[in-house]
């Protein structure tokens, strides 16, 4: 595997060393904001009602998790790609856990992702492969595992 590691770092990490991104978020005079991203439609967000929100829109929390759960999609589909996997189906399914710590408030204690992926029997070692690779590349999840427990799993069906 290490072999292969390298041959993707070389043929295919020729990407930004860099990325930076800015966004805004406006206050909606109520008890959530609008989220400007470049040219995107606004994301809106708000507070759960437990918290004194109107649950009109996803809480921060869900949205942080839908760009963990997001970065390992995308990361798959990346690897996908270069690695020609006959790729069926893709679900990523994230739970993550929020938890009373004390006088400083919540703190995200866990985090689980389970990466399913439908393919034919003769790609399931390319899909074993393109998760494996998705798990260690997945810049997110790579930031966060030394501050949060993470758990992540694959379940390859086959199909054919």
């Amino acid at each position: 595997m290490l072999n292969k590691v390298k041959y993707v770092e070389e043929k295919t990490m020729k990407l930004s060393k860099k990325l930076e991104y800015e966004l805004d978020l406006i206050w909606d005079k109520r008890s959530g904001s609008h989220v400007n991203i470049r040219g995107f439609p606004k994301i809106k967000l708000d507070m759960p009602t437990e918290f004194g929100g109107m649950s009109s829109a996803p809480c921060p929390d869900e949205l942080f998790f839908t760009a963990i759960g997001g970065c390992i999609l995308t990361t798959f589909i990346y690897f996908k790609e270069r690695l020609n996997l006959n790729l069926k189906e893709l679900r990523v399914s994230v739970q993550g856990t929020v938890e009373y710590s004390g006088p400083k408030g919540y703190r995200v204690s866990e985090i689980t992702i389970i990466v399913n992926v439908e393919v034919p029997i003769d790609d399931k070692s390319k899909a074993e492969e393109c998760t494996e690779l998705t798990i260690n590349y997945c810049h997110l999840t790579r930031s966060l595992e030394e501050g949060i427990p993470l758990k992540i799993s694959s379940k390859i069906q086959l199909r054919s």
